[in-house]
């Protein structure tokens, strides 16, 4: 995880929790997200493969309760978020305004993806603004 240490520290501080060589396996929960069942990895040298791979560790599934979950698309605009017809700007990043809504008022963007800076603290600050404007959005359209 390319990220410095202050900003590794300053995520810690704010409760961020990092589970590395996780993989999920399955978003649980009747109305909305109660839990997530991730399995462990280990990294795997393979046959004509420059660098280690992970690889699902069978047998070491386990659950942790959560609220929500936000999915890292990465770091370049995918075609399948182009495909939505999300207005990208000269970048290419997605179009959002104050409040991370992107063109379709019921899609919200943040980190890699609306081209925030380009660290760990800056994605998770942004990704933890959006999800701020989804939960006012969605208290509005229950009111």
């Amino acid at each position: 995880m390319p990220a410095e240490r202050k900003e590794i520290e300053e995520a810690k501080d704010e409760g961020i929790n990092f589970l590395f060589q996780n993989n999920i396996v399955e978003i649980k929960g009747d109305k909305n997200v109660q839990k997530l069942e991730l399995i462990k990895t280990e990294l795997v040298q393979k046959e004509c493969e420059s660098r280690a791979v992970p690889v699902n560790v069978e047998g070491s599934n386990y659950e942790i309760d959560t609220d929500y979950v936000v999915m890292a698309l990465g770091s370049t605009v995918s075609d399948e978020v182009l495909e939505l017809g999300l207005t990208v700007n000269k970048w290419g990043n997605v179009y959002v305004n104050d409040n991370f809504q992107t063109s379709n008022s019921k899609v919200f963007a943040g980190g890699d993806l609306i081209g925030a800076k380009g660290t760990v603290a800056w994605a998770a600050r942004s990704g933890r603004d959006a999800s701020d404007s989804i939960k006012e959005y969605l208290k509005s359209k229950v009111e």
